[in-house]
């Protein structure tokens, strides 16, 4: 199919190409491909010294479990629901993004190390305290989550997401039989 037969196709399907780029399909959030041009071209790193950018990284505790019990569509509806709780907890304050699977990260401008981990509490309890409805079974699902803080944590935006990374695993070990914190 040539490019002009693609855009054309999309155009009339009632999708904007452009949301293709930067927006999760499945989930309708942000993606990888978002979160990295948008460090690159949005964040003003030269400006930021008495500032702080917070990232939380998550990744769900024993997402295959849910896959091989329930199946993949049931898992797709864990990560679209978790995406929208993702949301509603960060508000207006924070960017949602699915960044690999079942990993997702939260980016929140302007917000301290103590906000930030209010937040990844919510989101935590939030994920924990609810349970998704599929097909009649009652799905839950727990996460861990990792927290890093510029400039605090790191100096650009990859030692950010290292450091944010290697916070969640490590929760991840502690967190084995999460609970509401």
């Amino acid at each position: 199919m040539e490019y002009k037969d693609l855009l054309h196709f999309l155009q009339h399907v009632g999708t904007d190409p452009s949301r293709l780029i930067f927006e999760d399909e499945l989930t309708g959030i942000y993606n990888r491909r978002f979160l990295l041009n948008y460090f690159r071209y949005k964040v003003p790193w030269d400006s930021l010294e008495n500032r702080h950018l917070s990232l939380l990284m998550m990744d769900l505790d024993r997402f295959k479990e849910i896959n091989d019990n329930y199946g993949h569509d049931a898992g797709d509806q864990v990560l679209i629901w978790v995406a929208s709780l993702i949301k509603e907890v960060a508000g207006d304050q924070g960017l949602a993004i699915r960044y690999a699977g079942d990993e997702f990260i939260i980016l929140l401008a302007e917000t301290d190390a103590e906000q930030a981990e209010e937040i990844s509490r919510r989101i935590r309890n939030s994920i924990y305290n609810t349970t998704l409805d599929y097909q009649g079974r009652m799905i839950r699902a727990s996460a861990s989550l990792g927290m890093a803080v510029y400039p605090r944590d790191a100096s650009e935006y990859r030692e950010l997401i290292a450091a944010a990374d290697r916070e969640m695993y490590a929760n991840k070990e502690v967190n084995r039989s999460p609970g509401p914190a």
